[in-house]
Formats: C-alpha cells, sequence, structure tokens
C-alpha cells in the first residue's frame, strides 16, 4: 500500500504543471523571434500623467484644440454622454491601460490581443505589410507590425478620434498615430513603449513607458456589459453622441 501511495504521489508531482522560471530566456516563436504570449498584469493606468506611477508623461503638450478638448471632457460626458456607459469599446489605447488583464497568443505571422475587458479583441499582422486603403476608421484602428532585431513595432492608424487615452479622458483625434514596442526581455516580463502622434490633439509626440510582468497563473473570464435601461430612463447614462470635430 505503502509503495502505491509513493508511486501515486510521484505522478501527481509529475502531472502538476510547474512554474516557469521569470528570469529565464523568452520564449521563442517558430521563426525565431521572441514571443509576447501570455497573459499580462498591464499597467492598469487610468492616467498617462499620474506621477505614482513610472513611466509617466509629465506634462502633457496640447495644441489649443486639444487642451480645449481636455478641459471641456467633464461637461461634454455630461452632455454626450461617456461610450463606456454605453458598452462601447474601450478602443486603443483606453483598452491597454484597462483595469482587467490582457491576454496575447502569438504565431510567426499575428499577435492577437485578447481583452477581458468587454471581451474585446485585436489582430495584428506582424508581416511589415501596407495599410489598407479605404478601410472605415474604428476604435481600435488599424495595426500592423513588423520586428526590428527582437523588438515587435506595432503602428496602428485609421482610428475613429472617439476613444480617449485613457479612463481620464486625455483626448486623442482621428488624426493620430500610434506606435508601440513590445520587447520580452526575459521569460517573465515585457518592455513595452506606447507612444501617440496627433497634431491635431498634441504639439508634439509624446511616449509612455510600461514594464508588464507574466499574470501566471490567471485566466481571462467571461465579461459582459449590459446597458442599464434604467439609469438611461432616470437620466444617470447619456445615450453617447460622438464629438463631430475630430478628423
Amino acid at each position: 500500500m505503502n509503495a502505491l501511495v509513493l508511486l501515486l504521489a510521484a505522478l501527481l508531482m509529475q502531472a502538476a504543471p510547474k512554474t516557469p522560471d521569470l528570469k529565464g530566456p523568452a520564449p521563442r516563436l517558430p521563426n525565431g523571434k521572441p514571443s509576447m504570449a501570455g497573459v499580462w498584469d498591464n499597467t492598469r493606468r487610468a492616467d498617462v500623467t499620474n506621477t505614482a506611477i513610472p513611466g509617466f508623461v509629465k506634462d502633457l503638450p496640447y495644441t489649443p484644440w486639444g487642451k480645449s478638448k481636455w478641459d471641456s471632457y467633464a461637461s461634454f460626458i455630461q452632455t454626450n454622454g461617456d461610450y463606456v456607459g454605453n458598452c462601447l469599446p474601450f478602443g486603443m489605447s483606453r483598452s491597454i491601460y484597462g483595469p482587467h488583464p490582457l491576454q496575447i497568443i502569438q504565431d510567426s505571422d499575428h499577435l492577437v490581443m485578447l481583452f477581458e475587458q468587454n471581451s474585446m479583441f485585436h489582430i495584428i499582422p506582424t508581416d511589415g505589410r501596407p495599410f489598407t486603403k479605404d478601410l472605415p476608421p474604428s476604435w481600435f484602428g488599424e495595426s500592423v507590425g513588423h520586428w526590428e532585431g527582437d523588438t515587435l513595432v506595432v503602428e496602428t492608424v485609421n482610428l475613429n478620434g472617439y476613444a480617449s487615452i485613457d479612463t481620464n479622458g486625455h483626448p486623442m483625434s482621428a488624426r493620430a498615430k500610434i506606435t508601440q514596442t513590445f520587447k520580452r526581455v526575459n521569460f517573465g516580463t515585457i518592455e513595452h513603449t506606447f507612444t501617440v502622434d496627433d497634431p491635431k490633439t498634441y504639439t508634439q509626440p509624446f511616449t509612455v513607458r510600461d514594464t508588464w510582468p507574466l499574470d501566471y497563473g490567471t485566466t481571462l473570464i467571461e465579461y459582459a456589459c449590459m446597458e442599464n435601461n434604467l439609469a438611461f430612463y432616470e437620466g444617470r447614462i447619456k445615450p453617447f453622441v460622438p464629438p463631430n470635430d475630430v478628423d
């Protein structure tokens, strides 16, 4: 009996998943490039100017239009509603810095971001192809990636101009171009940068820098956003009316 117990214990130990060496080398794709796959504890940066989170932007370089958008944000959502309260997509980049984990799935040709928030996804080809002509603008825009050594560079254009950069509502127009870099420095860490180049809203590009730890053992769960009909009726949630000056 003791021998049987020991045998079963040994088999269970072999079957149990081992915690990876988070300081070990980054996993590789079939094409030899680093894989960004995993569930990541992204920064959850509700405010890109928050000095308590490393990598913040101290002062956003507003244009007069951008400053007017930021100054009027509170009154705008009172009259036009908050798109998130209407169960619309968080969009780029508010989804990146949302309060829920992000999972990345990747092969040699594509990177896919799975957001627990609203159960949204974003597919990014990584072969450096040209952007699609005449594609309608969207909340996440169109993203295309290419490799610079072991760093994945992702450029995003064709945004609809309705999504904000973060939860606090820092604005971004439809003219914005977003450039992200992903560098998996070891098994358990991605160094991520997020650069906004939006000449309508900001006088010069700015960059947010993050370090993402692997959220090993975490599984994304189902998320459902349901419109609150009672809140609409009572006026606590306003139907979202998009701005008409984002182009």
